[in-house]
């Protein structure tokens, strides 16, 4: 059997402790969300002209009883890489078009379970490639006129990710650059990234720093983390302690599902 090949590739680079800083913010609504969603992610594969039935998992977790509402939405990615669900926005291989759920509206007594299906139909001339949308989950405020005046309301809001590959679109991508950053104030590794194929891909592997001695002092996972067709996106590898001032090498072995294994080399100097 063929041993899969593995890019290898080396520069310098001198980076500053606080020099650069990758940061991903989210806001937090004031309500609390009481509902539960699964999966949170579904993967599917259909050729042109085929289509699946399946079923989301909500549960009511609240004290009291509950309305939701049921709908596709699009969704991209920010440049900061947070996920952003943008209704009826056009988006590049969007697949909104493609799924109905049943039922759209609906109430749930405490603890209570339900299935929502869904329908997945891929029109006959679809090209081959990788596509997604989201069922999205909202909470739906039930209240008087006057009360509705009277305070402000709050919704919740689940959105769950579906993503269909139609045919067996090739999975295109590369390992641009490492860099320093940080991930929620921790020191981190940011893999610059490239989708240049036509389906989403996720990230695994490993991040390996030596010290100049090249003893291995770090090992650590990379995050689970998606790219979007044609697509560049950072994703930062939080270290499990910073690093501190002097030379390292810095190796990382990215996996997104080809064959062969993507490796680069770095030698960072972080200075004070």
């Amino acid at each position: 059997m063929a041993t899969p090949r593995r890019e290898l590739r080396k520069t310098t680079a001198k980076i500053g402790l606080c020099a650069v800083l990758v940061l991903a913010t989210a806001t937090l609504s004031p309500g609390q969300i009481y509902f539960g969603i699964s999966p949170i992610r579904a993967e599917h594969r259909l050729n042109p002209g085929e289509s699946l039935t399946e079923v989301f998992e909500v549960r009511n977790n609240a004290p009291g009883p509950m309305r939701l509402k049921v709908f596709v939405e699009n969704w991209h990615i920010l440049p900061t890489g947070t996920p952003a669900f943008i209704g009826s926005t056009a988006t590049p291989y969007s697949c909104k078009a493609w799924i109905i759920v049943n039922p759209q509206d609906f109430r749930l007594n405490p603890g209570e379970l339900r299935s929502v299906r869904y329908t997945v139909t891929v029109p006959s001339d679809a090209p081959i490639a990788g596509y997604h949308a989201s069922v999205s989950f909202e909470t739906v405020p039930e209240t008087t006129g006057a009360q509705a005046g009277s305070r402000m309301l709050f919704t919740g809001k689940i959105a769950a990710v579906v993503y269909v590959n139609v045919g067996k679109p090739a999975i295109e991508g590369d390992l641009l650059d490492l860099t320093m950053g940080t991930r929620e104030g921790a020191q981190a590794v940011v893999l610059a990234l490239e989708n240049t194929g036509r389906t989403h891909y996720r990230t695994k592997g490993k991040i390996l720093i030596y010290d100049a001695a090249d003893n291995k002092i770090i090992d650590v996972p990379l995050p689970d983390d998606v790219l979007l067709p044609e697509s560049r996106k950072n994703v930062a590898c939080a270290l499990p302690r910073p690093l501190d001032p002097g030379t390292y090498r810095v190796v990382c072995s990215l996996d997104i599902g080809r064959p062969e294994i993507i490796e680069m080399e770095r030698t960072l100097e972080v200075v004070k």
